[in-house]
């Protein structure tokens, strides 16, 4: 129990985050080092809980001076070692002594580069993250930039099909026009040889009327001629013509 006492306060709060439940900073496999996989959540969530403030180069510089040490990670996310520092271990913290003044200054001098350069290289993802995010928009602004001259050149062709038919309505209508306006201008001239051609022969059935009736009177003027040259036997005893003696029985 004496011994627990003597363990940092910082080194109980990192073993108590990283057996809590969150995602921002875990145990490895094999339970010998710790990542930080989440540095936002990290600055932003935990480390107001248990450190009172948000500073991620002040989380560095306490690892450094109780000897931790930075490794590689494959996945390109910090991690941090310590013999002494393990999971299901808790007891053995009391064995990590904080360091002397130029070991601490010289290890902070270096994660100050490798987080400089860690942040250099986030900042470069991010950088990358959205050159990735502003070219996908491009090519989808392309793409509708490509649909959109397809169906204005499909609108441009129905609408030179539409003008197209509208000229050769118009065309047609303007030959049936100039026809109407021929036959129209010819129309006097035709009523009139029409009208002659009426008279014509209106007056060719005067003409038949009039023959016909010099018949008639020629007809009944030899009728006329040939009643006052003949007379019917008078029987009566009424006084024949001169020169007429009828016979007797």
């Amino acid at each position: 129990m004496q011994e627990i006492r003597q363990i940092p306060s910082f080194l109980l709060k990192l073993y108590e985050i990283l057996e809590s439940k969150q995602t921002a900073i875990r145990w490895n496999k094999e339970g010998t080092t710790f990542q930080i996989l989440d540095l936002s959540q990290l600055t932003e969530q935990i480390m107001p809980q248990y450190f009172k403030h948000r500073n991620y180069q002040s989380f560095l510089r306490q690892l450094n001076m109780y000897g931790f040490k930075k490794l590689k990670n494959k996945l390109g996310k910090s991690e941090f070692q310590h013999q002494q520092f393990k999971r299901g271990l808790k007891n053995n913290l009391f064995k990590i002594k904080r360091r002397n003044q130029d070991d601490i200054k010289q290890t902070l001098e270096s994660l100050t580069k490798e987080f400089e350069q860690e942040s250099y290289l986030n900042e470069h993802e991010k950088l990358r993250q959205q050159l990735v995010e502003l070219q996908s928009n491009q090519r989808i602004i392309l793409e509708e930039i490509r649909h959109q001259m397809e169906r204005n050149r499909n609108l441009y062709k129905e609408t030179q099909d539409i003008t197209d038919r509208i000229n050769t309505v118009k065309s047609y209508q303007i030959r049936k026009l100039n026809k109407l306006i021929i036959i129209i201008q010819k129309l006097p001239e035709d009523a009139q040889i029409s009208k002659m051609a009426l008279m014509k022969e209106k007056i060719l059935r005067k003409l038949e009327l009039i023959e016909a009736d010099n018949f008639c009177m020629k007809e009944m003027s030899l009728e006329k001629q040939d009643s006052f040259n003949y007379q019917e036997p008078n029987l009566t005893g009424v006084k024949s013509p001169a020169g007429y003696s009828p016979k007797t029985k």
